[in-house]
């Protein structure tokens, strides 16, 4: 009996070895209609992205790089994100990026759009 216990334990950790690099391909599938976009401050409910500012929806979420919710009120991450706008042009979600995220999106030929130029403070 103990012999069949022990085979069966060796099995469960074969398996668990074998698996674990299966999980560490997963990728985040990210929505067709979402944009690649440079965040540049929070202050919430706005955000600025591509020197836009936008506002957060109500059930607005935001997810950080290991797709964890991030409560809006304690963000303040600067960098690189993909986010969907709501049906009023508002901020739907914000995935933030990992850098392997931001090259694979600039291989597919997606660019971060360049702030529009101002003159003077308009």
């Amino acid at each position: 009996m103990k012999k069949a216990q022990l085979m069966q334990l060796f099995l469960v950790i074969v398996l668990i070895t074998l698996s674990h690099p299966v999980f560490s391909q997963l990728q985040r599938n990210f929505p067709p209609d979402s944009k690649l976009g440079k965040l540049t401050a929070v202050s919430f409910p706005q955000f600025t992205i591509n020197g836009q500012k936008m506002i957060m929806a109500p059930g607005g979420q935001i997810r950080g790089v290991d797709n964890l919710i991030i409560l809006p009120s304690v963000a303040n991450y600067i960098g690189t994100v993909r986010y969907q706008l709501d049906i009023m042009g508002n901020l739907h979600r914000v995935w933030i990026l990992t850098p392997d995220e931001v090259k694979a999106a600039e291989h597919q030929g997606q660019q971060i759009p360049a702030p529009k130029k101002r003159f003077f403070f308009f």
